[in-house]
C-alpha cells in the first residue's frame, strides 16, 4: 500500500544521538576540587573494633603475641623440616642412580619418586600443621578464659 500523495506522515521523534543539545546556561556550573591523600604517618586508618569478646589489656597482648610467635615457630619448624625431608629424598635418590634403570609403568622408580614422592610429604607436614596449630591455639583460648575467670572473681 501506498500513501497518498497529499497525506501526511506522524513526525517522528528525534533519537537520543539527534536530540539538541542542553543550551548552556549563563552561570557555569562550580566543580569542587577533591584532595585524595594518604593517611599522615602514625594517623590511625579505622578506629579500633569495639567488641565486648574483645579484651584490650596488657594481658591479653601479651597473651595475643605468645600466640603469634608460637604460630611463627611452628610455621618455619614446618618448612623447615619439609625442606629437610625433599632434600633427604634428593639425596638418596642422588646416591642410588641404580633406580634410574628400574622402570615401573614405563618411567624410571627415581622420577616416580621425585614426582609422586613429595606428595606424601606436603599431606603429612600439612597434618602435622593443623594438628599443632589447633593444639596453640586450645592453648590461648584456655588463658584467655582462665584470665576472663579469674577476672571476674576479683
Amino acid at each position: 500500500m501506498s500513501e497518498a500523495p497529499g497525506a501526511s506522515a506522524p513526525a517522528e521523534q528525534p533519537g537520543p544521538a539527534e536530540q539538541p543539545a542542553p543550551a548552556p546556561s549563563a552561570t557555569p556550573a562550580r566543580l569542587e576540587r577533591v584532595r585524595v591523600t594518604a593517611p599522615r604517618p602514625g594517623e590511625p586508618i579505622a578506629a579500633p573494633a569495639q567488641h565486648p569478646s574483645i579484651e584490650r589489656s596488657d594481658t591479653a597482648t601479651v597473651y595475643v603475641r605468645s600466640l603469634i610467635r608460637s604460630q611463627l615457630r611452628l610455621a618455619v619448624i614446618c618448612a623447615t623440616g619439609f625442606v629437610v625431608s625433599l632434600g633427604m629424598l634428593w639425596l638418596v635418590l642422588a646416591a642410588a642412580p641404580a633406580l634410574d634403570q628400574v622402570l615401573l609403568f614405563g618411567a624410571p622408580v627415581s622420577w616416580l619418586l621425585l614426582g609422586f614422592g613429595a606428595y606424601p610429604a606436603i599431606l603429612a607436614f600439612a597434618i602435622i600443621f593443623i594438628v599443632a596449630s589447633g593444639r596453640n591455639e586450645a592453648g590461648f583460648r584456655s588463658l584467655v578464659a582462665r584470665d576472663t575467670d579469674t577476672d571476674s572473681e576479683r
